[in-house]
């Protein structure tokens, strides 16, 4: 294969995938691998190096290749200047290195340069608006202080809530009582893991969340109707600013459609391409500038 090839990585809170092109735009090769926020740095890299070699590996290719290949990171938590910059000053064999932010990335993908808004729905949220060049951004700051609606809020909030109910201050619900399980029903087993636990851990709540909802569960219905407004909130504020349409962009979408009110869903489309093809649009675009 003659040529450069094109690799563009889609790092998140709970998975990192990585596909590769070649100069035509060909299918080659994607594969995944564990959390790939820039915030989490040493774990970040070795994670979103796992990806770009078993992407590599998928398309046939090995290390030795990599010298051909100009890749692309959109990265959860690549917003923060100091991290992003960490990111990018470390040791990489490829050919060239751009990295932003995985709502760039995915706002790429989905309108291929045009006006358009993605929001972000997964173990994270992050909306990013984009108007005649200029960036608007929404959300995406993390989360201690924001992923609004997103499955680690979700999953923070099932076992806050489950907390109370075993302490009388919320009904004792059947997602209660699975979530207290999960501890042993031991209020300092619950502190004990929230201290060392990172958003993924309490995302994978969220779909505990989402299947006792669907049974009628107050205490479900009541922590999804909280997020569903946050995702209203960051909807409201995307479409404020002009753009023709907003993307929907994360693995959380699906299940919190049936939740949003028709005026919100409305203005909500589905992307024409994902942030692993936005990637690689920011990596054709460094070798452009720099030709």
């Amino acid at each position: 294969m003659a040529g450069w090839l094109f690799l563009g990585v889609d790092g998140g809170g709970t998975k990192t995938t990585a596909r590769v092109r070649d100069e035509a735009g060909r299918f080659l090769g994607e594969a995944s691998a564990g959390p790939g926020n820039a915030r989490l740095g040493d774990d970040a890299y070795r994670e979103i190096l796992a990806s770009c070699r078993r992407a590599m590996s998928a398309a046939g290719l090995s290390d030795a290749d990599a010298h051909r290949i100009h890749a692309g990171f959109g990265l959860a938590g690549a917003g923060q200047g100091p991290d992003r910059d960490a990111m990018l000053a470390r040791p990489y064999s490829f050919a060239s290195v751009s990295i932003d932010t995985d709502a760039y990335a995915a706002y790429l993908g989905a309108f291929r340069g045009e006006d358009g808004a993605i929001l972000i729905l997964g173990t994270g949220s992050a909306g990013l608006a984009v108007v005649g060049g200029r960036r608007i951004t929404v959300g995406g700051w993390g989360a201690e202080v924001s992923d609004d609606g997103g499955g680690a809020t979700i999953g923070r909030l099932a076992v806050r809530k489950s907390l109370w109910a075993l302490e009388g201050m919320a009904p004792l619900t059947a997602l209660a009582d699975e979530v207290l399980g999960e501890f042993r029903r031991e209020p300092a087993n619950v502190v004990a893991w929230a201290g060392k636990a990172r958003p993924a851990d309490f995302a994978r709540f969220a779909p505990v969340v989402f299947r006792h909802a669907q049974a009628g569960d107050a205490l479900a219905v009541g922590i999804l109707r909280q997020a569903a407004g946050e995702v209203i909130m960051l909807i409201n504020r995307l479409a404020a600013t002009g753009v023709p349409a907003i993307a929907m962009v994360g693995s959380l979408f699906p299940p919190m459609l049936p939740w949003l009110p028709e005026e919100a869903r409305s203005r909500l489309v589905e992307p024409a391409g994902d942030a692993m093809d936005g990637a690689i649009l920011m990596a054709r675009r460094a070798v452009e500038l720099n030709n």
